[in-house]
C-alpha cells in the first residue's frame, strides 16, 4: 500500500531508518531526489545491502546493482536481470512492490518472508524512488535480516 507521506513512513530495521533518513535529505521536500545526487561515498554504509533498479519498458525494472551481501544472504546474484526474469527465484513480490514505487512516487518499507537458496528468511526491505525529469527512472533499495527473527 502506498505511504501517504514519506516523512511517515515505519520501517523497523535501524540501518534501513538512516537510508530513508539520508533518502529524505536528498530529496529536500521533492518527491524523489535524482540517482545523480546520491554519491557513492554517502551510500557506504549500506553498500553490500544495496539494490539499484533501472525502470524499464512494460512496467519492469533491471537489477544494475545487486549488493554482495545479498548474493551471501540468498544465495544467487540478480544483477543484469529483469524482475520478470528473477520471479523463478524470488517470486513476484518484489515486481510488485516495485511497481507500487514507482506509480506511487513514494517509498515502500516492508516486512516479510523471502526466499533464498537455502531457506525462508524474514527481512526488513526499503524501497525508495529516484527522479528525473519528474519521472522515477530508478529505484534504490536495500534488504536486511529482520533482527530477532
Amino acid at each position: 500500500m502506498p505511504q501517504p507521506n514519506a516523512s511517515e513512513l515505519t520501517v523497523a530495521h535501524p540501518k534501513l531508518q538512516a537510508l530513508h533518513r539520508f533518502w529524505e535529505e536528498k530529496r529536500s521536500g521533492r518527491p524523489a531526489p535524482s540517482r545523480a545526487e546520491l554519491a557513492v561515498e554517502e551510500l557506504r554504509p549500506w553498500l553490500g545491502h544495496l539494490m539499484l533498479l533501472d525502470c524499464i519498458a512494460g512496467d519492469d525494472f533491471r537489477y544494475r546493482v545487486y549488493g554482495t551481501d545479498l548474493v551471501s544472504l540468498f544465495g544467487f546474484d540478480l544483477t543484469g536481470m529483469t524482475t520478470l526474469e528473477a520471479i523463478t527465484l524470488v517470486g513476484e513480490k518484489p515486481l510488485l512492490e516495485y511497481r507500487q514505487v514507482r506509480s506511487g512516487v513514494a517509498p515502500l518499507g516492508v516486512s516479510r518472508q523471502s526466499p533464498s537458496a537455502r531457506k525462508y528468511l524474514t527481512v526488513d526491505k526499503l524501497a525508495l524512488p529516484l527522479m528525473e525529469n519528474g519521472e522515477v527512472n530508478k529505484i534504490l533499495a536495500a534488504i536486511y535480516p529482520t533482527i530477532g527473527a
